[in-house]
């Protein structure tokens, strides 16, 4: 037994030597991606902002650089550089304080592993690189740059003497390393202003406004860490707030007004109550569950890329596949949080100047998801998307400036969007409040870099309070008008709204209604949208599809018996666009009339 503990004792020495001498330190941590993620190596320097505003300068210092962000210091390999000959110290003294200083000295990197964190990308080139060794880095992957619009996440820094390097992977991929400075570090991001519909029963949540928030690492954190000088605002009086927002050294502020107008937001109730139903029915059959997949999809975790398109024919409308969508967009991990997960749970869709949108949760209770766009006009091949974890590197680096995925951020059940030329909308609602006098968060998001820009409440109310309309489903048609649906169950019928923007102020009005539920088992409105040449509605219910003119008469019926949900319908290009989960794909109709 003592033999045997003294050749461990020689065999541990001989492994810590070896390591000390290759200058290598691995240190392992397990940190939650929503708190601060401190390295173990006591860096105290989250509050610091010398050390931030340091960063920060090497960034602008360098970024100009050949090498996009880097200098060459970490590539210089220094093992033969000549040191003084002369060891001796000036004071008289002998080489043991050499010694203790050679035994003190940093070693070449220290690897630190965390747990999986999403992390934002700035707005400077910087490249990324295969790996770390020894303090150097090794042979270029790709420009930095390409991933800014795109979901980095990372889970481990390597520290060398000058620089720290992050293990990113982008879209769930991993591809290499890149320099701290690469990300947005120390930001809050938020709109310049919210405008807030007079309600006397409501309060909106000021956190709400966040896209992102981050630490001195570029590590996203939890909205709830954020420092907010008011949490909620009452809209019951017209006002103005400036909402300052603070997280360490980061700081924003929001101009929050509570409009005016008491007439906002209200129908009135004689002219919605006499409005005319045209004849519906009740007659289609919906089933409540799915039973129904792509070939190669048999859940969340267990699925293949597809390798066949679609053709689905009903009436005089043919659907044919356009686009099959990655069933994730980030890193397969089952211990990840909401802000980590890009899916799997498709809701909504739209399409604009050749861009397909579409809304993602990774939970259906959720109001807070992704937007991810695609670039249709230029991802031409519709199985590509399938492949972003095996296809060739340099491929990849093209292929993901294609696709834009935005933070985190409220969503609704995503099951209400829209464009414009330069904005994507979404109703930020609760798809399980029926009858509620809350206001709808109404939120602009650039098509730029997909963050909010702005935010709207708005409300539509029947005569008063006690007989509102809480919408579930509708469509931005373009900065100033949108389109609604409403399931009136008291009088069994569907109604349609149109709202129309003046200033910041949305006014409400009918334009339709149709008598009778569609199907016959109150399943929900899964996919809404307006053509506006023809004048026409379209509803989805799980895999039927209704057609029903403005004023709504119901026109046409569309069954695709596929067993899958349609998530999200789009009308552009004179075309309509029908998403389909398990797993997501995007189909395009000819022509419609």
């Amino acid at each position: 037994m003592k033999l045997c503990k003294k050749i461990a004792t020689i065999t541990t020495v001989l492994i810590v030597g070896f390591s000390a001498s290759a200058g290598l330190y691995i240190t392992p941590v397990i940190a939650d991606s929503t708190t601060n993620q401190v390295p173990a190596q006591n860096n105290t320097n989250q509050g610091d902002t010398s050390q931030n505003n340091s960063n920060q300068t090497n960034a602008a210092d360098t970024s100009d650089n050949e090498n996009n962000g880097e200098t060459d210091e970490d590539n210089i390999d220094n093992s033969n550089s000549k040191g003084p000959t002369d060891t001796k110290n000036p004071n008289g003294s002998d080489n043991n304080d050499q010694q203790d200083q050679n035994k003190n000295k940093k070693p070449k990197q220290i690897v630190t592993g965390y747990a999986m964190m999403t992390k934002v990308a700035g707005n400077k080139n910087y490249s990324v690189w295969k790996d770390v060794k020894a303090g150097k880095v090794t042979q270029k992957v790709a420009d930095g740059i390409n991933f800014q619009y795109s979901h980095i996440q990372s889970d481990q820094l390597i520290e060398t003497k000058k620089r720290r390097y992050w293990r990113i992977y982008v879209n769930g991929r991993k591809v290499g390393y890149v320099n701290e400075n690469y990300f947005a570090r120390n930001q809050i991001a938020v709109p310049k202003t919210v405008s807030l519909v007079r309600n006397d029963y409501y309060e909106f949540f000021t956190r709400d406004a966040i896209s992102y928030a981050t630490n001195y690492m570029g590590t996203v954190i939890s909205n709830d860490q954020v420092k907010v000088s008011r949490e909620t605002i009452s809209c019951a009086n017209p006002k103005t707030y400036n909402v300052k927002y603070t997280y360490g050294s980061a700081k924003a502020t929001v101009k929050v007004t509570i409009r005016k107008s008491t007439l906002e937001g209200m129908a009135d109730a004689d002219v919605t109550n006499s409005f005319p139903a045209q004849p519906g029915t009740n007659e289609h059959q919906a089933w409540k569950t799915h039973y129904g997949s792509s070939l190669n999809y048999v859940s969340p975790t267990e699925y293949s890329p597809e390798t066949e398109s679609h053709t689905l024919s009903s009436g005089n409308l043919t659907l044919k596949t356009k686009f099959y969508q990655p069933v994730l967009l980030s890193v397969k991990d089952p211990s990840d949080d909401n802000i980590n997960r890009v899916g799997h749970i498709p809701e909504g869709v739209t399409v604009s100047q050749g861009w397909a949108y579409t809304s993602l949760l990774s939970h259906t209770y959720l109001t807070s998801g992704h937007i991810v766009g695609y670039d249709l006009n230029k991802l031409t091949n519709p199985y590509n998307a399938q492949h972003l974890l095996d296809m060739p590197q340099k491929d990849f680096n093209n292929y993901v400036k294609n696709i834009k995925v935005s933070p985190y951020i409220p969503i609704g059940h995503g099951q209400a969007m829209g464009a414009s030329d330069k904005y994507i909308y979404v109703l930020n609602n609760d798809n399980t409040l029926k009858d509620t006098t809350d206001s709808e968060e109404l939120v602009q998001i650039r098509k730029s870099d997909l963050q909010i820009n702005k935010i709207w409440t708005l409300k539509t109310w029947v005569g008063d309070q006690n007989n509102s309309r809480y919408f579930h489903n509708g469509v931005m048609m373009n900065d100033y008008e949108m389109y609604t649906v409403y399931h009136d169950k008291k009088n069994n019928c569907y109604e349609y709204w149109q709202l129309n923007r003046t200033g910041d102020n949305w006014y409400p009005k009918l334009v339709g209604k149709t008598d009778g539920n569609f199907v016959n088992n109150n399943s929900p409105v899964q996919g809404f949208t307006y053509d506006p040449v023809h004048k026409n509605f379209y509803l989805a219910f799980n895999d039927l599809i209704f057609k029903i003119g403005r004023d709504g008469t119901l026109k046409d019926h569309y069954s695709f018996d596929t067993g899958r949900e349609i998530e999200g319908i789009s009308v552009n290009g004179g075309k309509l666009y029908v998403n389909l989960a398990q797993r997501a794909e995007l189909l395009v109709s000819m022509k419609i009339d």
